[in-house]
């Protein structure tokens, strides 16, 4: 009852908009420093739900399958230019593309130039 009785309450919000909760109600959901919750507002309401053991849980399953598959870092890392350019065709027009690239473009050769001719100051 006493455990009960301490997992319910009132807390104030600082003027950033944290909210800290109690002891008892971090030790009750198994909450520590650096620990991930998920949270719905429900009309008035804000559910706040602990998600250390589902990340971890996910985490395992996505390494069994990833090795299960025989796939390392280095393969996902030699995907993510084409898994890129997929997303970008996906979710931009082709000319709002070619104009970021050539916008980057010009940003690295004006880079470049700065480096390769550093602009001397005086000081009078």
């Amino acid at each position: 009852m006493s455990e009960e009785r301490g997992t319910a309450g009132f807390a104030v919000l600082d003027n950033k908009g944290r909210l800290t909760l109690p002891k008892v109600v971090r030790s009750a959901l198994h909450f520590e420093a650096g620990s991930t919750v998920a949270y719905v507002v429900a009309g008035n309401s804000l559910l706040v739900v602990p998600q250390d053991a589902q990340l971890a849980a996910l985490m395992e399953k996505a390494s069994h399958s990833v090795a299960a598959a025989g796939l390392t870092a280095q393969d996902f890392i030699d995907e993510l230019p084409a898994v890129r350019e997929e997303l970008l065709r996906e979710r931009y027009s082709a000319d709002f593309v070619a104009q970021v690239r050539a916008d980057h473009a010009r940003a690295r050769q004006a880079s470049a130039a700065d480096i390769d001719n550093p602009r001397s100051t005086q000081v009078d």
